[in-house]
């Protein structure tokens, strides 16, 4: 995990999102040992765009921003951008840490001080790239290495009376004009974890334009129309859900579907594996989970339309191969046929086992024993939450900013 989250929050509904998450980053979700992870993220991509599970905390999608207009405002040097960023990046470590109490969750790098080998800036990237407050459609290290040309540009303008570059192009403006208006004038001294109303107002603004058939957009705009901000520890339980678009709640149904399928995947898995390591008791453990799973209600998934839900995560942004599909088509056939005999069925052990091979080759633990003595005695096993709990923080710490006076 990136940065771990000390996190203790300030209330107990908070400190149970804490914890939830937490155990969310403890064991990683692993199921990717199959190679679902394209359909997970093409879905969670379309649910809660921007967001990524190695995030903590909302208020960085201003700070790195912030941060870098800073330096680009000194005509920093491309060739000193880099070092220049990571001093930067130290300094607002430094204030967060002044600025909040020890217990409080997720400032990136509390631990690792200066040492911390993966930034805010790399982390939080893509989500300012996919909220569109970042315009220029660059790398973090194609936006250092053009931080000359940038300032060449601005000069030849200001020549030509021109005014600003335009918004988009690598050379020019690279993020949205609104954000050094938002910067407080003390900033990264003043820094603190906590969003004003006028950020949540333009995050607000920035999600309804980008994303607007997201779900991370509705829920959103409901709070921001007087909706109350509900626990539920998966998407699927989130007492909204009767109202969420019709597209969404048939996302989400597939989504409920395709996690508990594929669960059943990863107890065959996993039970292999401890029969292969002849960890007896281990083995009847996950006997005894199959068998559960099994008496579980899966009656949504004999009815589940598999080829629409192709239509909806083919093609999404995520590779999700032919060899993927026709895994889960078959896994979906035999596990609901062999469901009352699951951990006996040969078919199913060996579908299982021949896509780990596949995927892993000469790393598989089925074939390595070196891999196989590295597996933790589970894996994989972590519901799918496609980053519910990423995004219900967000959505908390936005509604607090837009509540605040």
């Amino acid at each position: 995990m990136p940065s771990k989250l000390s996190w203790l929050d300030h209330d107990a509904a908070a400190a149970q999102r804490s914890l939830q998450i937490l155990s969310y980053f403890e064991e990683r979700e692993a199921r990717d040992e199959l190679g679902i992870g394209g359909i997970r993220d093409a879905v969670a991509d379309q649910l809660f765009p921007g967001t990524s599970t190695i995030q903590t905390r909302l208020r960085y999608v201003f700070f790195v921003p912030w941060l870098f207009d800073q330096l680009e405002a000194k005509s920093t040097a491309s060739s000193n951008f880099p070092d220049a960023a990571r001093e930067s990046e130290n300094r607002l470590l430094a204030a967060l840490i002044e600025n909040t109490k020890a217990a409080e969750p997720g400032v990136i790098g509390r631990e690792a001080g200066s040492s911390l080998k993966r930034l805010p800036s790399s982390v939080y990237w893509a989500t300012l790239g996919s909220w569109g407050m970042r315009k220029a459609d660059s790398s973090i290290q194609q936006y250092f290495a053009l931080a000359d040309r940038r300032y060449e540009l601005r000069r030849q303008q200001r020549r030509r009376h021109d005014g600003d570059a335009h918004d988009g192009d690598a050379t020019g403006r690279v993020w949205h004009a609104q954000l050094a208006r938002l910067r407080p004038d003390d900033f990264p001294r003043c820094a603190t974890l906590k969003l004003s109303r006028s950020e949540a107002e333009f995050l607000l603004d920035r999600w309804k334009l980008a994303h607007p058939e997201s779900l991370l957009s509705w829920l959103a705009i409901d709070l921001a129309e007087g909706g109350a901000m509900p626990e539920a520890e998966r998407i699927w339980e989130h007492p909204r859900k009767g109202a969420f678009p019709q597209p969404i709640q048939v996302l989400i149904e597939d989504a409920r579907c395709f996690d508990a399928l594929i669960h059943g995947a990863a107890l065959l898995y996993n039970l292999q594996l401890a029969e292969l390591d002849t960890r007896i008791d281990l083995a009847e453990e996950y006997k005894a989970r199959l068998e559960s799973w099994a008496s579980s209600d899966l009656s949504a998934c004999a009815a589940w339309k598999l080829d629409e839900f192709w239509t909806r995560v083919v093609g999404k942004g995520h590779s999700i191969t032919d060899k993927t599909q026709r895994f889960v088509r078959s896994w979906l056939a035999l596990a609901l046929r062999d469901r009352e005999r699951i951990a006996e069925s040969a078919e199913c052990r060996a579908l299982v086992k021949a896509r780990e091979c596949d995927l892993k080759k000469e790393r598989s633990r089925f074939t390595n024993r070196a891999a196989l003595s590295q597996w933790g005695g589970k894996a994989g096993l972590v519901p799918l939450s496609y980053r519910w709990p990423i995004a219900s923080n967000f959505l908390h710490e936005w509604h607090d900013g837009w509540k605040a006076a």
